[in-house]
């Protein structure tokens, strides 16, 4: 069993983890071999090989991965794959040194900034399952207090930092954030939504290097969440790979990875409640023109945003989230939703979702492909 972040990680957790690397790696590349000169395809074999490479390194600081280790250098014929073989097995010693010191000094209270991260990992929640989807479903957006207005932007952030920088400091969860931008809805846009009772507040893009605060907060819902089996969270590194947009208090947010729209969030106690679809507009306005989700409460929520169903694909049992309570989404086919990709249709902004809407596909990529040539105004 893993110990409590920051310590160190165990064999199974994390040898699960290398295997879905790999798949995803291998996906990616089957893709790019039919598509060679496709740059997005390009992209997402450097990213999935990239999250390798993190895995592997963190799956080498495990016991049964050292131990792998250890027996592939003994059996090694060529000195200069044995001698780098070694050279991971001496890092993996290192890191799980590190892990174990970052622990200990946890739990003596010299370095608080980790104690908020002492929570186990083996919920299975944090990992892809194999689920055939990326999309976070954020299935339970909570509205702000019946009857209430929504809540705009917030003229002062709270935390905030040099108030002539263009984009001030943020304060989440304890953590001292510098944007590298901001974006905000045209006028019109935010005064329609406020109209509807909707939030419409400015995003702040992160740096690549802060996408662990953007995956807590990921992983903070998943916790609260009666509904977290069917939220997908991404590895920290795949998160760097993607343009992260959250509100100022770091409570709501969506992804980018390249057209896709991933990973979209709201916690209850967010300061702008009901800015789901707003920030989903935001995310168009900066190139997301497609998605996917299970067929449950968010396809309407999208179509609201110019989103339409242009195939889906039937659930499989084989491809359950951990953790999937076919009661607590009995609701919907039984507890068995299909899966709904979308794709962005402008002239369809304030659409209804049509149950059942879209061809069935038999394959996950085919779903994938329909909604990336979809044409508005051409494909139905």
């Amino acid at each position: 069993m893993c110990k409590p972040k920051p310590g160190p990680r165990c064999t199974p957790h994390i040898r699960a983890r290398l295997d879905n690397a790999a798949a995803r790696i291998d996906s990616a590349r089957a893709m790019l071999e039919e598509n060679p000169s496709h740059a997005r395809l390009q992209r997402r074999v450097a990213a999935s090989e990239a999250a390798y490479s993190d895995t592997r390194d963190l799956y080498d600081s495990t016991p049964g991965g050292q131990n792998e280790l250890r027996t592939a250098i003994a059996i090694e014929p060529d000195s200069a794959r044995r001698d780098e073989l070694t050279r991971r097995l001496a890092a993996g010693q290192q890191l799980r040194a590190e892990q174990t010191e970052a622990l200990r000094r946890t739990r003596s209270g010299v370095d608080n900034d980790h104690e908020r991260n002492e929570r186990e990992e083996h919920d299975g929640r944090t990992d892809d399952a194999g689920t055939p989807r990326d999309v976070l479903e954020a299935v339970r957006l909570e509205p702000g207090t019946p009857g209430g207005p929504a809540q705009g932007d917030r003229e002062i952030l709270v935390g905030s930092g040099d108030r002539g920088s263009p984009s001030p400091r943020l304060l989440i969860d304890g953590h001292q954030i510098q944007p590298v931008t901001d974006h905000t809805l045209p006028t019109d846009e935010r005064e329609s939504f406020a109209a509807r009772g909707l939030s419409a507040p400015t995003l702040y893009e992160l740096a690549p290097a802060d996408a662990g605060v953007y995956r807590e907060q990921m992983l903070e819902l998943t916790h609260k969440n009666p509904h977290a089996a069917s939220v997908h969270v991404y590895d920290e590194a795949e998160y760097r790979q993607m343009r992260l947009l959250v509100t100022d208090d770091g409570k709501a947010g969506v992804a980018l990875k390249d057209d896709e729209i991933v990973s979209a969030f709201a916690h209850k106690d967010c300061a702008h409640p009901r800015s789901v679809q707003s920030m989903i507009r935001q995310a168009t306005a900066l190139g997301g023109h497609r998605l996917d989700c299970f067929d449950t409460v968010l396809p309407k929520l999208y179509a609201d945003a110019g989103f339409v169903p242009v195939a889906r694909l039937a659930w499989n049992d084989d491809y359950a989230p951990d953790g999937w309570d076919y009661h607590q989404f009995g609701r919907f086919n039984g507890g068995r939703p299909d899966v709904v990709f979308m794709a962005y249709d402008p002239d369809r902004v304030g659409g209804m979702y049509t149950p059942g809407a879209g061809e069935y596909v038999d394959d996950y990529d085919v779903g994938i492909a329909r909604a990336q040539a979809y044409l508005p105004g051409v494909s139905t």
